[in-house]
């Protein structure tokens, strides 16, 4: 996220230690934990959505290329399982 080394964030506490004050510092810190928290929150949430629909189409592709080599596989069936009952039933004479 933010790449802050412990120099950087000694800075940072010690001005907000200035400008804000050490009696409402705690109240600070948690404020802004809370807005980190709702901001990882809303992250998280958009990652799975996008990950979802990721996972959607996919499914989608699958199940139109599990159609096609249905149909394909039908298509080549169909003719060879109707010349063997037409020869079945000239050979056998009978109506099954």
């Amino acid at each position: 996220m933010l790449d802050l080394g412990w120099q950087e964030l000694f800075i940072i506490a010690l001005v907000a230690l200035i400008v804000v004050g050490p009696k409402d510092l705690p109240i600070l810190v948690r404020s802004v934990a809370n807005w980190l928290r709702s901001v990882r929150k809303i992250i998280w949430s958009f990652q799975a959505s996008i990950e979802e629909v990721g996972r959607e189409a996919e499914l989608d592709k699958l199940r139109d290329e599990a159609a096609y080599l249905l149909e394909e596989f039908d298509d080549d069936i169909m003719p060879d399982k109707t010349k063997i009952n037409t020869e079945k039933k000239t050979s056998f004479g009978t109506d099954k």
